[in-house]
């Protein structure tokens, strides 16, 4: 079965972070004109936010100070997605939530919203 696009992407990202080579996930239009290092924190930063557990996440402020200043970036600490057919994932037991390779999917629920729009006359 074939991931959408952004899964793809996200998957190849954490993969490449994996193996210690954020960079390579840099739009090739670059030609390798940009800092390899400077290129790898955003791409860790963009990993941190987009975690799965919002309380994984850091807060704006904590992102504005990771982008302004030389402030230490967490590691993240599981894949940055999750398949919506799968449920979620989850750390297998709390001593191995560093090592992304040790989760399972767990069944979720779904929830739904209705929304109304009121137009004036």
């Amino acid at each position: 079965m074939l991931q959408p696009i952004h899964l793809q992407t996200k998957n190849q990202v954490w993969n490449l972070y994996g193996e210690g080579r954020l960079y390579a996930a840099v739009d090739p239009i670059l030609a390798g004109d940009y800092p390899r290092d400077e290129a790898s924190r955003l791409l860790q930063i963009g990993l941190v936010c987009v975690q799965a557990f919002a309380d994984l996440r850091p807060s704006m402020s904590m992102v504005v100070k990771m982008l302004t200043a030389n402030y230490e970036i967490p590691q993240p600490k599981q894949p940055p997605y999750l398949h919506p057919s799968s449920g979620s994932m989850k750390p297998q037991n709390s001593s191995d939530s560093s090592n992304p390779n040790l989760y399972y999917n767990s069944r979720t629920s779904q929830n739904s919203m209705t929304q109304s729009i009121i137009d004036p006359r």
